[in-house]
């Protein structure tokens, strides 16, 4: 039966219509919500973050025959991976073999993290990259601006199995010293994921940083009627985009060096740029550029 009016922050909240919005968030990666049928922050929050999957700004409303609703009916929003069945990873005998190779964004796979378990940047454990990072886990997913409820929905639709999700998503909003404190004081209890949930996780939020590097890009260079549109641009550079964003580049001046569509003007930004060329050892933006002409 279909919900009679709008669930969620602003909605009309109808006793009936929120707890079937509820249960259905539980079967779309939301355990930890109760079906009580009122309306709160947690269960907000959730709509938000299940939203978050396809929307770039979620408004925490599920309207009637609205997109949303559809999509927690039909449980196949866009960036949703179907979980395999749970097995529990050895706690601290990571595999020394697997894919590393993931379906789109590959030069921002290969640039978040490493998979030799001596290494520093070994991204299978919990870890924090760097003094203004949040607890980290997989190839760049940092918890430091996620919430509780949304990091155990991503992590166990990758695959994770709860309890270790549960685990992990208590470093929710830790930076700094914080972060490093949580991974020090548990990334031994927590262990390690496997290499395809570490795939399955980045291939969940890789979507949403395409729709955000779109959305900035459109932002940032709406005023040049001569821009080529997103889907116009050649591959490499909108990966180079996306790429850009998921590190936090997502400034006027560059989504305007992305616009110019032109490999060898994106080549010498980097280069000369000294925000971005001092992670080029890590991130070989350049390798990827030249590769890909």
């Amino acid at each position: 039966m279909a919900i009679m009016a709008s669930v969620g922050q602003g909605g009309k909240n109808h006793f009936g219509d929120v707890k079937q919005v509820q249960q259905l968030l539980q079967r779309n990666g939301f355990p930890q919500i109760r079906d009580d049928g009122r309306i709160g922050p947690k269960t907000i929050q959730a709509i938000k973050d299940f939203q978050s999957r396809f929307m770039a700004r979620p408004d925490g409303v599920i309207d009637a025959n609205g997109k949303s609703y559809s999509y927690l009916i039909r449980g196949n929003a866009p960036g949703r991976v179907a979980p395999p069945a749970r097995s529990t990873p050895p706690a601290n005998t990571p595999a020394t073999s697997g894919t590393l190779t993931v379906s789109a964004g590959q030069v921002t796979f290969d640039a978040e993290g490493g998979d030799n378990p001596s290494r520093n940047n070994f991204s299978r454990h919990i870890h924090c990259p760097s003094d203004d990072s949040g607890v980290t886990i997989g190839r760049g997913y940092d918890m430091k601006m996620r919430s509780e409820s949304s990091i155990i929905s991503d992590l166990t639709q990758a695959g994770v199995p709860l309890a270790q999700a549960q685990q992990i998503a208590k470093s929710h909003g830790k930076s700094g010293a914080a972060a490093k404190a949580f991974v020090r004081d548990n990334r031994a209890a927590i262990g390690t994921i496997t290499h395809q949930m570490q795939v399955r996780l980045f291939e969940l939020i890789y979507p949403r940083y395409v729709e955000t590097a779109h959305h900035f890009y459109d932002l940032r260079t709406a005023n040049i009627p001569q821009r080529p549109t997103w889907e116009n641009l050649k591959p490499a550079v909108r990966a180079l985009t996306v790429d850009f964003v998921y590190q936090g580049f997502k400034s006027e001046n560059t989504m305007k060096k992305c616009m110019s569509n032109d490999i060898d003007t994106l080549i010498n930004y980097i280069e000369t740029t000294p925000e971005l060329s001092q992670y080029e050892g890590g991130r070989n933006r350049v390798g990827f550029l030249k590769r890909n002409r």
